[in-house]
């Protein structure tokens, strides 16, 4: 069951990483469109600052968060750890996925119960054109939903490592650097 559960979670935090890329390279090219419009014609896309701001830039931010978190990726300071044993760094860093993933889950429920609201009223930014943004508002809890899933999960893996001494905990080993 944790496998098949770290499998789905997975899936979902690299499509929603896709998604995040998809959207940065659009955003790209809505943005370069238009400050070629302008530059060269005096013109300009309406809606782009509401869409970027809006749309891509929530999506770029939010939707990956996962992938990240699946990766390992997020920035530690193991300052206080360095010489703590791998069962010791497996309990410290399963206390605080546990306690990541609850603050996540708050987060969560925050978002869904603001998404819904937003999309029931039809949220819309008032502009040179009127941008509806009640669907990004769907962005952030996705996002972190999945970010969370996958940190209660990585505590679980870690629990066990700590427990039985076996396990994944111990860091990818780092390639020797090119002398100077």
């Amino acid at each position: 069951m944790l496998e098949t559960s770290e499998k789905i979670s997975a899936w979902c935090a690299r499509t929603l990483m896709v998604i995040g890329c998809v959207a940065i390279i659009v955003m790209m090219l809505h943005v370069m469109a238009e400050v070629t419009l302008r530059y060269f014609f005096n013109a300009s896309i309406p809606g782009t600052e509401e869409l970027v701001s809006g749309y891509y830039m929530v999506m770029v931010v939010f939707l990956p968060l996962g992938y990240v978190q699946l990766e390992r990726g997020h920035v530690i300071i193991e300052l206080f750890t360095l010489k703590a044993s791998t069962r010791t760094k497996a309990w410290m860093d399963g206390v605080v996925y546990v306690v990541c993933s609850s603050a996540l889950a708050i987060y969560a429920y925050a978002g869904f119960h603001k998404a819904i609201e937003m999309t029931q009223k039809g949220e819309f930014w008032i502009g040179l054109v009127d941008v509806t943004i009640w669907p990004a508002r769907w962005m952030m809890p996705i996002g972190v939903t999945v970010m969370g899933v996958i940190m209660f999960l990585q505590a679980i893996r870690e629990f066990q490592a700590a427990i039985t001494g076996k396990g994944h905990h111990d860091p990818k080993p780092v390639e020797e650097s090119e002398s100077v």
